[in-house]
């Protein structure tokens, strides 16, 4: 048996849970294949000490050092961490979780925290059936200690608020 190493994936690998794009039952099949969006795109900004990074579309073993590479950056330039915008995220597998959990650790090694802000429905799923969702809220502020007023947040809710869990 011959190794293969970890960062290379199979040729013409796909999960086999990966939603696949067919056409419609007596759909005309087109001889040109539609041109495929990108599976994985990253935006970042600041919001305050924080770094936002939306991710849209589909995170897998081929896309996620993408993802890994979008918030090790955000980190790095952040003051207090990254706020990781999942709403518009299509698909979601293990390999998300994992650059979530390697992240989260580098980050509480430097002072930081990595929240989720807004998980699409694939992604909370993971993260509820993995146990792990609790990890990346926001912390919550300490009893007995005012309160800053909360903003709403573009995503729906208020940032840090149980509606964005």
């Amino acid at each position: 048996m011959h190794a293969r190493r970890a960062t290379t994936p199979e040729p013409g690998h796909r999960s086999p849970h990966r939603p696949l794009h067919v056409a419609a039952p007596g759909a005309a099949a087109d001889p040109t294949p539609p041109r495929q969006p990108s599976p994985l795109t990253t935006d970042s900004y600041p919001e305050g000490p924080r770094r936002v990074v939306v991710v849209l579309g589909e995170v897998d073993y081929e896309t996620a050092p993408t993802l890994a590479t979008a918030l090790r950056e955000a980190l790095r330039t952040s003051g207090e961490g990254v706020d990781a915008d999942l709403s518009a995220v299509r698909f979601w597998d293990c390999s998300g979780l994992n650059v979530l959990l390697r992240l989260r650790r580098e980050a509480l090694a430097v002072g930081k925290t990595i929240t989720v802000r807004s998980p699409s429905r694939v992604v909370r799923r993971v993260l509820t059936l993995t146990g792990t969702a609790p990890l990346f809220r926001p912390p919550q502020p300490e009893r007995g200690v005012p309160q800053p007023e909360r903003v709403p947040s573009a995503f729906g809710g208020h940032h840090g608020s149980p509606a964005d869990d």
